[in-house]
């Protein structure tokens, strides 16, 4: 999407330019402008698809079950996390820019909107998401080994497509200790809910520090 932008912008540029060496009478001039015109095309495209102000949030939606029982799980926390690469010497650093959060309903679905805006935050878009699912007393999606996406990838699930994930209930103390998620590295505000509930498992737990 950022390199169709980018194409459009680089399109509205030259069309005014191309005019004008249209209107030029002196042929010599007009070759100098149009062999510099085609050399400084791919420069003036990477500049603007590398630093185009669009962007772009990815969304996600589907139900929440018991891995179990298949009855809804109301009220788990759904976390979005929208993370980008940049290369450099070691290879590729990821790391996380934004994040979406919301609570499943009472048939345990969810919704996270799609985000499109102009001129944001971050100027280029998250090239990678990280979908976590809590709720105090099961696992987490996805580092429990019996949660599931569906059939779908549980470290990459696929945007704008509904998926029935799974939770087990946790009826062992030690399994709930060991079963508590970390928070990734993103503004407190981005994850009020999760926060909440993490803390509220912390305390049915026996832990004295919250987040």
């Amino acid at each position: 999407m950022e390199k169709l932008y980018a194409f459009i912008t680089l399109v509205i540029i030259y069309v005014p330019i191309i005019f004008l060496i249209k209107r030029c009478k002196k042929k010599v001039i007009r070759v100098i402008f149009i062999v510099l015109l085609i050399i400084s095309s791919p420069v003036i495209y990477l500049t603007i698809w590398f630093n185009f102000p669009y962007y772009y949030l990815a969304p996600f939606e589907g139900r929440v079950i018991d891995a179990d029982t298949k009855q809804p799980i109301k009220g788990a926390v759904v976390l979005a996390v929208y993370d980008r690469s940049i290369p450099s010497v070691q290879g590729s650093i990821s790391f996380s820019i934004d994040a979406q959060e919301t609570l499943t309903d009472n048939k345990g679905e969810f919704k996270i909107p799609e985000v499109k805006m102009w001129f944001g935050g971050n100027p280029r878009s998250p090239q990678k998401q990280d979908l976590t699912i809590f709720k105090p007393e099961y696992g987490v999606f996805p580092d429990h080994p019996r949660s599931s996406a569906g059939g779908e990838s549980k470290t990459w699930p696929p945007p704008k497509k509904y998926i029935v994930y799974e939770l087990p209930k946790l009826k062992m103390w030690e399994e709930r200790r060991s079963n508590l998620p970390g928070r990734p590295n993103i503004p407190d505000e981005k994850m009020k809910i999760f926060t909440r509930l993490l803390n509220e498992e912390r305390t049915s737990l026996g832990y004295s520090t919250k987040y």
